[in-house]
């Protein structure tokens, strides 16, 4: 049984990991020893860049190419990064879509798109991961939802559906695996200058930041070092948490001037 840091074996499957969040995921985890499957599912040059970075720096990697909504690709997904790096102890379920519009302008199309590939991806990737974390008697589980799956927002109520789904099923996993020494936590970030999130119109992100307390939005390798200690063995007992990411963005007290 493995009992630390996944022993010898050390692999990590991030999905959505070819820029933002994800990348800086896939990097953090590399520098920490893992050998990770870059998961893409149209961003191959970007993809590759990641997985270039992380050889150029001594480290293993392989990009794979999987849509994490489609049915059976969870299961692809994972036997791919089986057979190119060995199974995956740690799973990170970063890949997601926002499709930000009112509900009565929302169509039945753009809904399902959100669950598919934010909720149906993570349970399918998860679901196919878990029986090697079971015959390693180790794994580590993180969802990265947002904070929007907490909160809600306006123009988001099929992405906050999907990623407050996320929150639930962490917790549910966690009920479920924690005492074979596997955790499942989520990590919910607030305004993380992405790219999805910088080309938005300039008054709005100012807006945004001016909300949070730290006056400024957060980097996605912010995110990543939350991520990393989660699949470390400094947590192996933090199961069921839900980690805010946001710079104290969605506390009630307005911030100092």
């Amino acid at each position: 049984m493995i009992t630390s840091d996944g022993g010898e074996n050390r692999v990590a499957l991030v999905t959505g990991a070819s820029r933002g969040i994800g990348a800086a995921c896939a990097l953090r985890l590399a520098a920490q020893g893992y050998a990770v499957a870059v998961n893409f599912a149209r961003s191959g040059h970007e993809a590759e860049s990641v997985v270039k970075q992380i050889r150029a720096d001594g480290g293993r990697a392989v990009a794979i190419r999987a849509d994490v909504g489609a049915e059976g690709a969870g299961e692809e997904l994972v036997g791919e990064t089986v057979r190119r790096l060995g199974p995956p102890l740690v799973v990170v379920n970063n890949a997601g879509v926002q499709r930000s519009r009112a509900m009565i302008r929302q169509t039945r199309d753009e809904f399902d798109q959100m669950l598919d590939i934010n909720v149906r991806g993570a349970w399918s990737v998860t679901r196919a991961a878990l029986p090697h974390m079971y015959d390693a008697g180790w794994g580590r589980v993180v969802f990265v939802s947002s904070v929007l799956g907490a909160t809600g927002g306006p123009g988001d109520t099929g992405y906050g559906a999907s990623k407050g789904a996320l929150l639930a099923m962490s917790k549910s996993l966690a009920l479920e695996v924690s005492r074979r020494n596997i955790t499942a936590n989520a990590v919910l970030p607030g305004t993380i200058l992405t790219d999805i999130v910088t080309d938005v119109d300039p008054a709005v992100l100012e807006a945004n930041i001016a909300a949070i307390a730290a006056r400024r939005g957060g980097e996605p390798e912010e995110v990543a070092a939350v991520v990393a200690f989660l699949c470390s063995q400094d947590a192996s007992y933090v199961s069921g948490a839900e980690v805010v990411v946001h710079g104290g963005g969605w506390l009630t007290l307005p911030p100092s001037k």
